[in-house]
């Protein structure tokens, strides 16, 4: 049963946000910033809950007549300490579509049903009657509504989004975050959030961050055609941006962002200037297309074979191969042996099984019915459906102090299942000496079920990148414990950090125990499916370290 949430929650959570920013960041805030929390604190009761009110819905311009919060005593003094203040305008300049936009249909209908300006509109829907009122010229109308209820006009939305994305480093979380937290729906991880810790180490990381927003509101409600505006937004990202700053990646995805839709207006010589100041994938890969597209083959094949020698993930390094290889053949280039060697070579074993059509609603999942094969065609085994929950939950609970260590801007809130830096290309490294110190106190797999029985008591339930509580059953994990080489876990262990975006995913659908001893993962494909780039992937890399693994690919019997 979800608990009945208090009538001034959303202020609470507010204040919670608005005292972690002061306490973390104070001494990193520009003035109108701490004026604000200062103003904000002296605020009534009433006219604090009636700002966050406010505030919370997604536009700025008001009418006095439409708001009704119960949980306000007064509304009125409230709205007037608010003007007081300087949290909101009463009555202020306001342009003519947003004044519009205030008022419902019928209203706008009542309006103008006097007026010889505006006949015949009565039968117009209502963006239709929205533009002719913007053609209109008749400036008397304008007034009548301007003066039809009094109109609030919000003043202080920047200081409050930019208190968010200081809370939860973007924009793109919201308060709701809380409430998740307040109903119980989530449980997180205790760690440490101090100024000794903080993601944000200066004004100018705060002020880069901030601009970086405005950039991407600029590129998201401009002209997707405007090559001049798109290379204006692409020159106006910050290219000084420290690599543990919160608004690198942001930086990073932006400038590729602008740099794809100048490739796909065909400004590709702008948008390869661009992809050049990225840093992180897919940026190489745009670049190598772009060459090959420009007819510059030979130069998109350098390209590759220089991300062959330093990839910074897998899947960048899976298209350098099969890209190099395509343009070897097309452009008769002699084959080199650095990229022969890293393609995916390897054929699994495949077992082509036929079952019974039961399950007319496709209420389970056809790995359901495999699984149920093998286990009634030997009874003393066990075969189940895990997929990505098996090997990822068992690292993520050895690992569970490595992944909520406090680094500098690892974490910027109270509500995050997983550090900010969870996908970074140098997760890993920036964690090595934990991982180091970690992998030194497991030498078998005795170590490694000691250490996650325990773990598993004490942080069940939280949330973890790694764990899905849902997936995995301790007994589960007790018998692959048993059965699958430590070196096989260590080998696929290593895998996974080596590439956290793309290497959680892709493990086969099932482990199967047999009776007979030792194990067996396989993947499982109905009709018309094949296997995934990423299952390839990790099918050369079972081969590769003798793990072992087959597809089973169904046919339905009766359907």
């Amino acid at each position: 049963m979800q608990p009945d949430l208090p009538e001034s929650y959303y202020l609470d959570n507010v204040l919670t946000l608005f005292e972690h920013v002061r306490r973390v960041y104070g001494d990193l805030l520009e003035t109108r910033q701490l004026a604000f929390l200062d103003d904000f604190a002296a605020l009534s009761p009433d006219a604090s809950k009636l700002c966050i009110r406010l505030l919370n819905r997604s536009h700025d311009c008001y009418r006095r007549g439409k708001l009704n919060y119960r949980e306000i005593g007064s509304l009125e003094a409230a709205i007037d300490e608010l003007a007081e203040g300087g949290f909101l305008e009463i009555n202020g300049d306001i342009d003519r579509a947003t004044l519009i936009s205030l008022f419902t249909l019928p209203e706008l209908r009542a309006f103008v049903a006097d007026a010889d300006s505006f006949e015949g509109l009565g039968k117009l829907r209502r963006a239709e009657f929205e533009e002719a009122l913007l053609e209109s010229d008749d400036s008397h109308f304008f007034t009548r509504l301007q003066h039809g209820d009094d109109l609030l006009q919000l003043l202080c939305r920047d200081e409050y989004l930019l208190c968010q994305m200081l809370f939860f480093g973007n924009l793109n979380q919201s308060m709701t975050d809380f409430v998740l937290n307040d109903l119980g729906l989530y449980q997180f991880e205790d760690y440490r959030i101090d100024p000794e810790h903080r993601p944000y180490r200066s004004t100018l990381e705060i002020q880069q961050h901030w601009l970086l927003y405005q950039l991407q509101n600029r590129f998201e409600s401009g002209d997707a055609s405007d090559r001049t505006q798109l290379r204006e937004i692409g020159r106006g990202i910050p290219g000084d941006i420290d690599s543990l700053a919160p608004g690198f990646r942001k930086s990073e995805r932006l400038r590729y962002e602008v740099a794809r839709q100048l490739e796909r207006i065909g400004d590709l010589r702008s948008a390869d200037r661009l992809y050049r100041r990225c840093l992180l994938p897919p940026s190489r890969e745009r670049r190598a297309r772009i060459y090959d597209q420009r007819g510059k083959h030979r130069a998109a094949l350098d390209l590759c074979e220089r991300i062959i020698a330093q990839p910074l993930d897998e899947q960048e390094l899976q298209f350098a191969c099969g890209f190099a290889a395509r343009l070897i053949k097309r452009q008769g280039f002699a084959a080199r042996e650095s990229i022969e060697q890293l393609r995916i070579t390897h054929q699994p074993r495949v077992i082509d099984l036929e079952l019974e059509f039961s399950d007319p609603a496709g209420r389970d999942p056809i790995e359901i019915a495999v699984a149920e094969f093998h286990n009634t065609l030997d009874p003393a085994g066990r075969c189940d459906y895990v997929e990505n929950s098996l090997f990822n939950g068992v690292l993520g609970l050895l690992l569970w102090d490595v992944v909520f260590a406090p680094l500098p801007g690892a974490f910027y809130n109270p509500f995050q299942y997983r550090p900010s830096d969870f996908y970074a290309h140098d997760f890993a490294s920036r964690r090595r000496g934990l991982l180091d110190q970690t992998w030194a106190g497991i030498s078998d797999n005795e170590d490694i079920w000691r250490l996650v029985k325990k773990r598993w008591r004490r942080k069940q339930g939280l949330m973890n990148p790694f764990v899905n509580w849902q997936g995995l059953d301790l007994d589960l994990i007790e018998l692959a414990l048993e059965r699958i080489d430590h070196a096989h876990w260590r080998a696929i262990f290593s895998r996974v950090l080596r590439d956290l975006r793309n290497n959680r995913a892709g493990f086969p659908d099932l482990v199967q125990f047999p009776s007979a001893g030792g194990y067996c993962l396989i993947e499982v494909k109905g009709p018309g499916d094949s296997l995934q780039k990423n299952q390839q992937r990790w099918m050369q890399y079972f081969h590769e370290h003798g793990i072992p693994h087959q597809l089973t690919r169904v046919t339905w019997r009766g359907n």
